[in-house]
């Protein structure tokens, strides 16, 4: 049937484009800290951030804000029609990771582009 195959295909559209929203969010964040010289509240300011991944139909995006303010990571997990693909991540040290299905890690999981 061809109807699995189209909503895989929509799903990995999907998943591209955030990606790309995500990398659009890292470089508001370092624009953030260039400001502020700190990340510090950035996972508050999400909405002013990057107001299309605040609040959507796909993925539940959160910061969380380590290391004394100096560093993010960027959680996005799936919701809706994308529930079940995989957890993006991405940090401020510029790692990505997705793996389909499940969570992943920075660092250890593979890359965004090198699956």
């Amino acid at each position: 049937m061809a109807y699995p195959s189209y909503t895989n295909q929509v799903r990995e559209t999907r998943r591209s484009e955030y990606q790309g929203k995500l990398m659009d969010l890292a470089a508001s964040l370092e624009s953030y800290r260039a400001r502020r010289f700190s990340y510090k509240d950035a996972g508050g300011a999400l909405g002013s951030l990057a107001p299309d991944l605040a609040n959507n139909d796909y993925y539940t995006v959160v910061v969380n804000v380590t290391d004394n303010n100096q560093r993010y990571n960027v959680v996005a997990t799936p919701k809706g029609p994308q529930s079940g693909d995989g957890q993006l991540r991405l940090d401020s040290e510029g790692r990505t990771c997705f793996s389909k299905g499940s969570t992943c890690t920075l660092g250890s999981s593979p890359a965004w582009g090198k699956r």
